[in-house]
Order: structure tokens, then sequence, then C-alpha cells
């Protein structure tokens, strides 16, 4: 959903898409002129190696422990990198509904405060599939490499 002051670019950039995919995917005549509360469909972007957003909002940085990403309750979280599930609870103690992704290169994904969660442990996600939803406190996202914390701000787009 369009957010006051969004462009067409911010969008497809965060989506790890191009405009032109973009403005094709939702037949906008004109990509410079996006309304506030429009609803765009976000296709697939094609898997990269580079972390995506796993959603759209208002984020902050939890000091050296990731990031907090606000959006409405029920947005969609994706995947920021395809992975293996190895976690997906409902009861994480201190976490809430949390999502955790094997990428079997070192890095693991975290995203927890989720409202629900749409994968099962074991299965296969690919980069921008839904693996949750947000809850009303939007999400905490964490990009892990061992056992240290990133920044994701470093790896994000």
């Amino acid at each position: 959903q369009v957010q006051r002051g969004d462009t067409l670019w911010q969008i497809a950039r965060a989506f790890g898409l191009d405009v032109k995919t973009l403005a094709g995917a939702n037949r906008l005549p004109d990509p410079n002129r996006l309304e506030f509360g429009q609803q765009l469909f976000i296709p697939l972007p094609r898997e990269t190696a580079t972390f995506l957003w796993p959603m759209r909002g208002q984020h902050q940085a939890s000091g050296t422990q990731g990031l907090k990403i606000v959006s409405s309750t029920g947005s969609l979280v994706r995947a920021s990198q395809s992975g293996r599930v190895a976690v997906a609870t409902r009861q994480l103690v201190g976490w809430g509904q949390t999502v955790v992704l094997d990428h079997a290169d070192g890095y693991v994904t975290v995203y927890s405060g989720l409202e629900g969660i749409l994968i099962v442990p074991g299965a296969t996600v690919r980069q921008g599939r839904p693996i949750g939803r947000a809850g009303g406190g939007g999400i905490h996202f964490q990009i892990r490499r061992g056992n240290a914390v990133m920044n994701p701000l470093a790896l994000l787009p």
C-alpha cells in the first residue's frame, strides 16, 4: 500500500525490482503518479545474493540488535533472502511469534513480533515469498552471521 511521500522507485528498490517491472505489473499509465493508499501488486524479484527488505514501513535501528520495522497490522513479511526455515514458532520467550531462515552460507535472518506465520519448519523459501504477517507493533528483524548480529542497514539496498 502506497504511503505518503512514496515513489515508485523507492518501492521497487525496497523489493529488489526495477521500476519498469513494477509499473508494468501494475499497469500504471504514469509511473510518476502514485496515490496515497493505492494498492500495488509486488511481483517476485529475481533471486539475488543481496538481502532485501522483509517489508516496507518505518524503521529504526535497535542499537546493535537489528531493526524494528513498523507497518500496517497484517502486512506481509517476506523472506529477505532464499533459505530453509530453521525455526517457525508461535511463542519464543521474549520474541513472540518468530521465524528464523538459514541461508546456508553462514547467514541467518530472524523475523520476530509476527502476528501470524505462513510457513513451516524445514520448508525451503524463495527470496521475496511471504513468511508471515506483521503484528501491531511491527516486526523485529535481524541478519546474523554465526552468532554475531550484523548491521542490517549495511546489508539492505
